[in-house]
Protein backbone atom coordinates (compact mmCIF):
# COMPACT_ATOMS: atom_id res chain seq x y z
CA UNK A 1 0.00 0.00 0.00
CA UNK A 2 1.08 3.69 -0.77
CA UNK A 3 0.80 6.59 1.78
CA UNK A 4 -1.98 8.37 2.94
CA UNK A 5 -2.68 11.34 3.69
CA UNK A 6 -4.82 13.20 6.28
CA UNK A 7 -5.91 16.47 7.20
CA UNK A 8 -4.69 17.31 10.69
CA UNK A 9 -7.68 18.21 12.32
CA UNK A 10 -8.56 21.97 13.94
CA UNK A 11 -11.50 21.53 15.63
CA UNK A 12 -12.80 17.58 17.10
CA UNK A 13 -16.46 19.14 16.94
CA UNK A 14 -17.39 19.84 13.38
CA UNK A 15 -16.03 16.53 12.01
CA UNK A 16 -18.63 14.31 14.08
CA UNK A 17 -21.54 15.78 11.61
CA UNK A 18 -22.55 14.68 8.18
CA UNK A 19 -19.36 12.10 7.80
CA UNK A 20 -19.46 10.92 4.14
CA UNK A 21 -18.27 7.76 5.06
CA UNK A 22 -19.56 5.52 8.44
CA UNK A 23 -18.76 2.25 9.73
CA UNK A 24 -22.16 1.40 11.42
CA UNK A 25 -22.31 -2.18 10.18
CA UNK A 26 -18.54 -3.04 10.80
CA UNK A 27 -18.73 -1.79 14.31
CA UNK A 28 -21.84 -3.93 14.65
CA UNK A 29 -19.93 -7.67 13.71
CA UNK A 30 -16.93 -6.23 15.85
CA UNK A 31 -19.78 -5.88 18.97
CA UNK A 32 -20.66 -9.06 17.97
CA UNK A 33 -17.14 -10.75 17.91
CA UNK A 34 -16.22 -9.18 20.87
CA UNK A 35 -19.32 -10.50 23.31
CA UNK A 36 -22.38 -8.90 21.92
CA UNK A 37 -25.25 -10.49 20.64
CA UNK A 38 -25.48 -11.40 16.93
CA UNK A 39 -27.50 -8.85 16.09
CA UNK A 40 -25.90 -5.76 18.43
CA UNK A 41 -28.54 -2.78 17.94
CA UNK A 42 -27.81 0.17 15.38
CA UNK A 43 -28.25 2.88 18.45
CA UNK A 44 -25.03 1.18 20.17
CA UNK A 45 -22.97 0.65 17.18
CA UNK A 46 -23.33 4.93 16.45
CA UNK A 47 -22.74 5.38 20.01
CA UNK A 48 -19.63 3.66 19.73
CA UNK A 49 -18.75 4.81 15.88
CA UNK A 50 -18.51 8.67 17.22
CA UNK A 51 -16.68 7.99 20.46
CA UNK A 52 -14.01 5.89 17.90
CA UNK A 53 -14.02 8.81 15.36
CA UNK A 54 -13.34 11.34 18.26
CA UNK A 55 -10.79 9.33 19.33
CA UNK A 56 -9.25 8.98 16.42
CA UNK A 57 -8.87 12.39 15.44
CA UNK A 58 -7.65 13.06 18.83
CA UNK A 59 -4.59 10.65 18.33
CA UNK A 60 -4.05 11.78 15.34
CA UNK A 61 -3.62 15.50 16.49
CA UNK A 62 -1.19 14.32 19.42
CA UNK A 63 0.89 12.33 16.23
CA UNK A 64 0.91 15.56 14.91
CA UNK A 65 2.14 17.31 17.91
CA UNK A 66 5.05 14.50 18.32
CA UNK A 67 5.99 14.74 14.27
CA UNK A 68 6.16 18.53 15.21
CA UNK A 69 8.42 17.75 18.50
CA UNK A 70 10.92 15.55 16.03
CA UNK A 71 11.58 19.01 13.93
CA UNK A 72 8.76 18.90 10.94
CA UNK A 73 7.53 21.51 10.23
CA UNK A 74 3.80 22.51 10.41
CA UNK A 75 3.28 22.51 6.08
CA UNK A 76 5.13 19.22 6.13
CA UNK A 77 3.91 17.07 8.92
CA UNK A 78 4.14 13.39 8.08
CA UNK A 79 2.84 11.05 10.99
CA UNK A 80 4.86 7.65 10.89
CA UNK A 81 4.80 4.41 13.39
CA UNK A 82 7.25 5.82 15.46
CA UNK A 83 5.30 8.74 16.48
CA UNK A 84 2.30 6.53 17.40
CA UNK A 85 4.69 4.10 19.29
CA UNK A 86 5.72 7.08 21.17
CA UNK A 87 2.14 7.85 22.56
CA UNK A 88 1.88 3.99 23.58
CA UNK A 89 4.89 3.94 25.37
CA UNK A 90 3.26 4.95 28.99
CA UNK A 91 1.04 1.17 28.82
CA UNK A 92 3.53 -1.63 28.43
CA UNK A 93 0.78 -4.17 28.05
CA UNK A 94 -1.34 -2.54 25.11
CA UNK A 95 2.15 -1.39 23.41
CA UNK A 96 3.15 -5.17 23.44
CA UNK A 97 -0.31 -5.75 22.41
CA UNK A 98 0.67 -3.78 19.30
CA UNK A 99 3.62 -5.49 18.99
CA UNK A 100 2.71 -8.80 18.50
CA UNK A 101 -0.51 -7.82 16.29
CA UNK A 102 2.60 -6.56 13.98
CA UNK A 103 4.71 -9.23 14.27
CA UNK A 104 2.13 -11.29 13.03
CA UNK A 105 0.71 -9.59 10.38
CA UNK A 106 4.74 -8.90 9.04
CA UNK A 107 4.27 -13.19 9.22
CA UNK A 108 1.04 -13.88 7.76
CA UNK A 109 2.45 -11.34 4.88
CA UNK A 110 5.52 -13.48 4.47
CA UNK A 111 3.76 -16.77 4.52
CA UNK A 112 1.60 -15.49 1.40
CA UNK A 113 4.30 -14.13 -0.51
CA UNK A 114 6.19 -17.47 0.03
CA UNK A 115 2.69 -19.77 -1.08
CA UNK A 116 3.11 -17.73 -3.95
CA UNK A 117 6.57 -18.37 -4.96
CA UNK A 118 6.04 -21.95 -4.31
CA UNK A 119 9.35 -22.13 -1.82
CA UNK A 120 8.18 -23.73 0.98
CA UNK A 121 11.93 -23.71 2.63
CA UNK A 122 11.62 -19.84 2.50
CA UNK A 123 9.25 -19.77 5.34
CA UNK A 124 11.69 -21.07 8.31
CA UNK A 125 14.18 -19.04 6.54
CA UNK A 126 11.80 -15.86 6.90
CA UNK A 127 10.71 -16.55 10.64
CA UNK A 128 14.65 -16.98 11.82
CA UNK A 129 14.92 -13.28 9.97
CA UNK A 130 11.88 -12.27 11.49
CA UNK A 131 13.18 -13.12 14.91
CA UNK A 132 16.59 -11.65 14.43
CA UNK A 133 15.16 -8.61 13.75
CA UNK A 134 12.53 -8.49 16.24
CA UNK A 135 10.35 -6.24 13.61
CA UNK A 136 11.26 -2.66 12.29
CA UNK A 137 10.41 -1.00 14.95
CA UNK A 138 13.39 -2.91 17.45
CA UNK A 139 15.99 0.82 16.88
CA UNK A 140 13.24 3.33 18.02
CA UNK A 141 12.24 0.64 20.94
CA UNK A 142 15.63 0.57 22.27
CA UNK A 143 16.02 4.29 21.89
CA UNK A 144 12.50 5.37 24.20
CA UNK A 145 12.96 2.39 26.38
CA UNK A 146 16.40 2.84 28.44
CA UNK A 147 15.27 0.35 31.18
CA UNK A 148 14.28 -2.45 28.87
CA UNK A 149 10.89 -2.75 30.94
CA UNK A 150 8.96 -2.40 27.17
CA UNK A 151 9.95 -5.20 25.78
CA UNK A 152 10.36 -7.23 28.35
CA UNK A 153 7.46 -9.71 28.57
CA UNK A 154 8.41 -12.49 30.30
CA UNK A 155 6.29 -11.68 33.34
CA UNK A 156 4.18 -9.69 31.55
CA UNK A 157 0.29 -11.24 31.76
CA UNK A 158 -2.60 -9.67 29.08
CA UNK A 159 -5.35 -10.49 31.40
CA UNK A 160 -7.66 -8.07 28.53
CA UNK A 161 -6.57 -10.15 25.83
CA UNK A 162 -6.74 -13.71 28.11
CA UNK A 163 -10.64 -12.07 29.36
CA UNK A 164 -11.42 -11.97 25.57
CA UNK A 165 -10.56 -15.23 24.65
CA UNK A 166 -12.60 -16.65 28.01
CA UNK A 167 -15.34 -14.63 26.58
CA UNK A 168 -15.53 -15.87 23.24
CA UNK A 169 -14.92 -19.69 24.12
CA UNK A 170 -17.51 -19.47 26.55
CA UNK A 171 -20.03 -17.85 23.72
CA UNK A 172 -19.20 -20.39 21.11
CA UNK A 173 -19.71 -23.55 23.35
CA UNK A 174 -23.59 -23.87 22.25
CA UNK A 175 -23.43 -22.50 18.72
CA UNK A 176 -24.21 -24.58 15.61
CA UNK A 177 -22.16 -24.12 12.43
CA UNK A 178 -24.14 -21.48 11.03
CA UNK A 179 -24.08 -19.46 14.30
CA UNK A 180 -20.20 -20.19 14.88
CA UNK A 181 -19.73 -19.08 10.67
CA UNK A 182 -21.55 -16.08 11.56
CA UNK A 183 -19.56 -15.12 14.56
CA UNK A 184 -16.04 -16.24 12.72
CA UNK A 185 -16.91 -13.74 10.16
CA UNK A 186 -17.51 -11.51 12.61
CA UNK A 187 -14.08 -11.60 14.38
CA UNK A 188 -12.79 -10.90 10.70
CA UNK A 189 -14.05 -7.54 11.13
CA UNK A 190 -11.85 -4.24 10.69
CA UNK A 191 -11.44 -1.04 9.53
CA UNK A 192 -8.83 -0.74 7.06
CA UNK A 193 -8.33 -3.93 5.61
CA UNK A 194 -10.16 -4.06 2.91
CA UNK A 195 -11.28 -0.58 2.25
CA UNK A 196 -8.34 1.92 3.06
CA UNK A 197 -9.74 4.61 1.14
CA UNK A 198 -12.66 4.68 3.08
CA UNK A 199 -10.83 4.40 6.78
CA UNK A 200 -8.63 7.47 5.33
CA UNK A 201 -12.19 9.38 4.58
CA UNK A 202 -13.56 8.53 7.80
CA UNK A 203 -10.75 9.84 9.93
CA UNK A 204 -10.03 12.54 7.96
CA UNK A 205 -12.05 13.65 4.93
CA UNK A 206 -9.29 16.47 4.17
CA UNK A 207 -6.18 15.89 3.78
CA UNK A 208 -2.48 17.28 4.38
CA UNK A 209 -0.99 15.23 6.42
CA UNK A 210 1.22 12.39 5.38
CA UNK A 211 0.86 9.12 7.06
CA UNK A 212 3.21 6.28 6.42
CA UNK A 213 1.67 2.29 5.48
CA UNK A 214 2.58 1.03 9.02
CA UNK A 215 1.12 4.13 10.85
CA UNK A 216 -2.01 3.79 8.86
CA UNK A 217 -2.23 -0.09 10.03
CA UNK A 218 -1.49 0.26 14.14
CA UNK A 219 -4.40 3.88 13.39
CA UNK A 220 -6.67 0.66 12.22
CA UNK A 221 -5.77 -1.50 14.58
CA UNK A 222 -6.10 1.78 17.76
CA UNK A 223 -9.46 1.71 16.28
CA UNK A 224 -10.34 -1.82 16.69
CA UNK A 225 -9.27 -2.03 20.03
CA UNK A 226 -11.24 0.88 20.98
CA UNK A 227 -14.27 -1.00 20.03
CA UNK A 228 -13.07 -3.54 21.99
CA UNK A 229 -12.60 -1.79 25.06
CA UNK A 230 -15.91 -0.14 24.99
CA UNK A 231 -17.48 -3.46 25.05
CA UNK A 232 -15.25 -5.07 27.78
CA UNK A 233 -16.61 -1.60 29.54
CA UNK A 234 -20.30 -2.19 28.70
CA UNK A 235 -20.38 -5.29 29.44
CA UNK A 236 -18.53 -4.78 33.58
CA UNK A 237 -21.28 -2.22 33.45
CA UNK A 238 -24.20 -5.06 32.87
CA UNK A 239 -21.92 -7.17 35.43
CA UNK A 240 -22.90 -4.91 38.01
CA UNK A 241 -26.31 -4.31 37.36
CA UNK A 242 -27.18 -8.29 37.33
CA UNK A 243 -25.07 -9.35 40.32
CA UNK A 244 -26.54 -11.01 42.69
CA UNK A 245 -25.03 -10.06 46.28
CA UNK A 246 -23.48 -13.38 48.19
CA UNK A 247 -23.43 -15.46 45.39
CA UNK A 248 -19.63 -16.27 45.15
CA UNK A 249 -19.75 -17.51 41.61
CA UNK A 250 -22.18 -15.34 40.06
CA UNK A 251 -19.31 -13.49 38.05
CA UNK A 252 -19.17 -16.83 36.55
CA UNK A 253 -22.60 -16.48 34.90
CA UNK A 254 -22.25 -13.70 32.86
CA UNK A 255 -20.73 -12.55 29.93
CA UNK A 256 -17.44 -10.96 31.56
CA UNK A 257 -15.58 -13.60 33.19
CA UNK A 258 -12.30 -13.16 35.76
CA UNK A 259 -9.44 -14.89 34.02
CA UNK A 260 -7.95 -16.19 37.29
CA UNK A 261 -10.94 -18.18 38.78
CA UNK A 262 -12.58 -19.82 35.42
CA UNK A 263 -13.64 -22.76 35.65
CA UNK A 264 -15.14 -24.38 32.59
CA UNK A 265 -17.26 -26.87 34.18
CA UNK A 266 -19.32 -24.01 35.93
CA UNK A 267 -20.62 -23.28 32.41
CA UNK A 268 -23.30 -25.38 30.93
CA UNK A 269 -25.89 -23.94 28.41
CA UNK A 270 -24.64 -20.56 27.46
CA UNK A 271 -27.87 -18.10 27.84
CA UNK A 272 -28.61 -16.12 24.84
CA UNK A 273 -26.73 -12.74 25.21
CA UNK A 274 -29.07 -9.47 25.53
CA UNK A 275 -27.66 -6.73 23.34
CA UNK A 276 -25.95 -3.98 24.45
CA UNK A 277 -28.04 -1.57 24.77
CA UNK A 278 -27.31 2.62 24.21
CA UNK A 279 -27.85 3.40 27.92
CA UNK A 280 -24.88 0.63 29.58
CA UNK A 281 -22.26 2.05 26.86
CA UNK A 282 -23.22 5.80 28.37
CA UNK A 283 -23.06 4.77 31.76
CA UNK A 284 -19.51 2.41 30.29
CA UNK A 285 -18.15 6.01 29.26
CA UNK A 286 -19.06 8.10 32.03
CA UNK A 287 -17.14 5.67 34.30
CA UNK A 288 -14.05 5.72 32.01
CA UNK A 289 -14.23 9.69 32.06
CA UNK A 290 -15.27 10.34 35.34
CA UNK A 291 -13.06 13.12 36.66
CA UNK A 292 -13.49 11.51 40.00
CA UNK A 293 -11.74 8.52 38.86
CA UNK A 294 -8.64 11.25 37.49
CA UNK A 295 -5.46 11.15 39.10
CA UNK A 296 -5.99 15.02 39.48
CA UNK A 297 -9.48 15.05 41.22
CA UNK A 298 -12.18 16.69 41.04
CA UNK A 299 -10.73 19.94 42.36
CA UNK A 300 -7.65 20.12 40.87
CA UNK A 301 -7.99 23.26 38.18
CA UNK A 302 -6.03 21.13 35.39
CA UNK A 303 -9.13 19.04 35.18
CA UNK A 304 -12.04 20.99 35.03
CA UNK A 305 -11.32 21.81 31.01
CA UNK A 306 -9.16 19.36 29.18
CA UNK A 307 -8.23 19.78 25.74
CA UNK A 308 -9.99 16.35 24.85
CA UNK A 309 -11.43 13.40 26.95
CA UNK A 310 -8.55 10.57 28.21
CA UNK A 311 -8.18 8.41 25.39
CA UNK A 312 -9.08 4.24 25.43
CA UNK A 313 -5.90 3.33 24.04
CA UNK A 314 -3.23 5.48 25.73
Amino acid sequence: MADASFTKPTNDSQFLRNEPANYTAEIRQMMHGFGDSSEPLIESAKIIEEVVLQQMRTIIKKACEVSEMRGNSRKSICITSEDLIFLLRKDKIKLQRLLKYLDLKEFKSSIHKTIDNEIPEEIVQNKNERLKMKGPLQSFLNLIDSTGELLENASTIDEVKQQRCIRAEIVTRSMDEARYLKFSKARNASFANKNRHKFSDWIAPESDITISKQAYTILGYLAYEAVAQIVDFALLVRQDQNKIYGDAIDRLKLSYVNPHTYKPYYHGKVAVTKPITPAEIIEALRRYWSPQLDMTGPFNRASIRKPHLKLLFC
